[in-house]
This record gives structure tokens, C-alpha cells and sequence, in this order.
């Protein structure tokens, strides 16, 4: 695949989606002085026509953390969804409000409309049959899981599901096979991953819990085969970790992975050129070429940096997934 860094400015930019809407193609992701901000981050869209060419389409004002924007067309828009933490001094860091921006052309955005999110962090969107599914997280203590909701208007979500009902279950994206979806869902504290399917109406899950531990997980069908891209850890021998003791001892990569579904395991496909604070990826598929976008600090030291060692790209890897 060819890999090239399409945005580096000196700043921390990650948590990245992409996707094709009139002609042309735009990445999303956030830009900020760090992974972990304390401040304000502000959400970019870019745009180009070719790959090649790359300009600042949209720039969301700046709110506290604001964080892993997502892409989806609905309704012959171009939606971007992001999450926050609240600027209310009694619930700051405690509670989550969601925002949604739609452009009619790619060109003029909306702004940023904030939905009722019920302190849920809306990890990624999916348009089926022209219904949008979000894949949400809570991290509180009443309520950890992750869960499903969907939107028939692109602003009101109800819910439908509990995916995964786990202290470990974060972040979670779903891909749609003939009605069925597979939703990949990340745990933390070092555990390996579930991947749980249901059938229509999504409301009864199979789950199994699977073989490598993947980070910022993200799901997606390429010639009949389903594949997950995202933040993998190394051992010496380049051998991808299955349970991780400290993060330190290991080396951060962003993969691609093959789900083999007769075992239900993943198997590891592809390391892409990357490294320290990397993944958060999201891809397209353009006339059976696939393009993945994806952040990573392995150019951090032949590039500038105005945060020191928390600088970071955006990176766009194209062509066959498999050479």
C-alpha cells in the first residue's frame, strides 16, 4: 500500500474518519497540544479532490476536549459528529455532550447542533438503509458498557441495544452485512476485544471475546473478507500482543487484521508505517482500491514539532490491502 502523511502541522492531530461525498474526498480529525488535553481541542475537516491535495475545508470552535469526530453521509449530506466534555465546572470531566454538523455541498457546514446524548460518548455512526446506528460508550461507574442507538432523522437517537454490559467496554464500531451487524468493541485494562452479532432488530447479541488486544478499533468489509484497523502492541519478536501487562514494554503499531469467521479469531494482515501515540483509523473503498486514514508520531523526529514530543500526522495508506 502506498502510505503518505497528508496533514502535519507541529500539533497534536488525531482520532481520525474519512469518507467521499460529492466528488471528492474529506478526513476528519482533532487538533489539540496533546492525546490527553486539558484544554480545548478543536475538530478540522480537510478536503481534496485526488488524494494529493490536501486544504482546511471546516474548523468547529474550540471546546473542551473535543474528540474523535466521525464522518457519515445521510440524506445527501455530509454529517460530522464529535463528543465534548462539559464546561460546566460541576460536571467538567464527568459528563459528555455530543454535537452534529451537516454541509449540503462539502463546502459550508452547519453549526455544530448539540443532541441528547444521555452522557454517552458516540463512538462511531453508520448509515443503514438510510437509518443511522451509533455505536455509544459510558465509562461511569452506574453504567459502564457499550451500546446501541439509532436515528431516523439524524438528530434524535433512542436506544436499542446493550451490546456489550462489561466495566472493560469502550470504544465500538459496527459494520452491516445483510442485516446483520458485527459490532468490534475495544476493553480496557489490557483485555482483548469482543466482537458481538446480531440480526435484525439488533437487539439480542452473540459476543466472543477474541484473540489480540486492538485499541480504537475499526471494522470494514473489503472483498468479501471483514477486517479490523487499529492500535496494536508489538513484542520484541514483532509478534502482536493477546494481553499486555505494561504498555511500556511493548511497541504501539497501527495494524489491519483479518476476522476469520469460521473461528472467530483475528489474524494479522498488515503493519502499516507507524508508531508512539498512533491509530484511530477510518476507510473507504473507491473502485475496489481502499484508502485508510490514520494518526501516528513515527516521522516525529524529521518533522517539526510546536508541542514537543506530542506531535502527530494524519496519514492516508491507498491501494490493494493485500499486495
Amino acid at each position: 500500500m502506498n502510505v503518505k502523511c497528508v496533514w502535519w502541522d507541529g500539533y497534536h492531530n488525531a482520532f481520525t474518519d474519512i469518507s467521499q461525498f460529492n466528488g471528492n474526498f474529506f478526513i476528519t480529525f482533532r487538533h489539540a497540544k496533546a492525546h490527553a488535553v486539558t484544554g480545548k481541542g478543536e475538530i478540522y475537516v480537510i478536503k481534496s479532490q485526488d488524494t494529493k491535495k490536501w486544504h482546511l475545508a471546516q474548523k468547529f470552535p474550540a471546546l473542551p476536549d473535543s474528540r474523535d469526530p466521525k464522518l457519515f453521509v445521510f440524506k445527501d449530506k455530509l454529517g460530522v459528529l464529535f463528543f465534548a466534555i462539559s464546561d460546566n465546572p460541576e460536571m467538567a470531566g464527568h459528563w459528555v455532550h455530543v454535537y452534529i454538523s451537516y454541509s449540503e455541498d462539502g463546502k459550508r457546514f452547519s453549526d455544530p447542533v448539540r443532541i441528547e446524548n444521555y452522557n454517552l460518548r458516540f463512538w462511531k455512526i453508520r448509515n443503514y438503509k438510510n437509518v443511522i446506528y451509533a455505536a455509544t460508550c459510558r465509562s461511569m461507574p452506574e453504567e459502564k458498557g457499550t451500546f446501541l442507538f439509532r436515528s431516523v432523522d439524524g438528530l434524535r437517537f433512542d436506544f436499542v441495544s446493550t451490546i456489550v454490559k462489561d466495566d472493560h467496554a469502550n470504544e465500538a464500531d459496527l459494520l452491516f452485512e445483510q442485516d446483520i451487524c458485527y459490532a468490534f468493541v475495544r476493553r480496557e485494562d489490557c483485555k482483548t476485544p469482543v466482537i458481538a452479532v446480531a440480526e435484525y432488530p439488533y437487539e439480542k447479541w452473540k459476543r466472543y471475546t477474541m484473540n489480540l488486544v486492538v485499541r480504537g478499533p475499526h471494522i470494514f468489509k473489503y472483498k468479501g473478507k471483514i477486517y479490523c484497523a487499529g492500535r496494536v502492541f508489538l513484542r520484541h519478536n514483532g509478534e502482536i500482543y493477546s494481553y499486555i501487562k505494561n504498555e511500556t514494554d511493548c511497541t504501539p503499531k497501527t495494524a489491519i487484521l483479518e476476522l476469520d469467521r469460521r473461528n472467530m479469531i483475528l489474524k494479522p494482515v498488515k503493519i502499516l508505517p507507524s508508531g508512539g501515540d498512533t491509530s484511530y483509523c477510518g476507510s473507504i473503498i473507491d473502485n475496489e482500491k481502499i484508502y485508510i486514514s490514520y494518526y501516528s508520531q513515527h516521522e516525529i523526529n524529521k518533522r517539526k514539532s510546536k508541542v514537543g514530543k506530542h506531535a502527530s500526522g494524519i496519514y492516508l495508506a491507498s491501494g490493494a490491502l493485500i499486495d
